[in-house]
């Protein structure tokens, strides 16, 4: 029987790394936070207001989309916190999240189409900016990638068994 995978995809507890793929979805996913930090240290360290804070106002043009970005992203930061306690003995919460992981995912990319045509519906903004299609396209191939990937499907089905004799 053929292996799929070689000795260096596996954690110290032999399951399933990341992909770096899903590295990528994760960042993408979290792009408001990261923004939002960027803008932060660029105001504070020289760089002026309008270099990361140009940035965050082309990505997201109103005060409501980065709200509703920064609510998007809730669902990645719970998967993250599952990814980080991924080892025998976790909770079961922790177990579910993973386990559902790809799910989770899925709904955050959702949402980042939702967020981009909610300011339209609402008359905040008259038009969608050639940015948020981006972002449309891009949550699209974050879906069918999640979808698709044989790797990720086998690493949110891949969780650290008990240690026997542990209390």
């Amino acid at each position: 029987m053929p292996t799929l995978y070689s000795f260096k995809d596996y954690d110290k507890y032999f399951c399933l790394k990341v992909s770096f793929g899903l590295w990528l979805v994760i960042l993408f996913l979290l792009r408001p936070y990261i923004l939002i930090v960027s803008s932060f240290r660029m105001g504070r360290g020289g760089g002026g207001a309008s270099g990361a804070g140009g940035l965050k106002d082309l990505v997201y043009p109103d005060h409501l989309s980065i709200f509703l970005a920064i609510l998007a992203t809730i669902p990645v930061l719970v998967f993250v916190y599952a990814w980080t306690r991924r080892k025998p003995g976790a909770a079961d919460f922790v177990r579910k999240v993973w386990q559902n992981g790809m799910f989770i995912l899925i709904i955050a990319a959702a949402l980042n189409i939702v967020i981009v045509f909610v300011p339209l519906l609402i008359g905040v903004i008259h038009k969608v900016h050639m940015v948020g299609w981006v972002q449309v396209g891009l949550s699209i191939l974050v879906t069918v990638y999640l979808l698709r990937s044989q790797r990720n499907k086998d690493a949110f089905d891949d969780f650290p068994e008990e240690v026997a004799g542990k209390t």
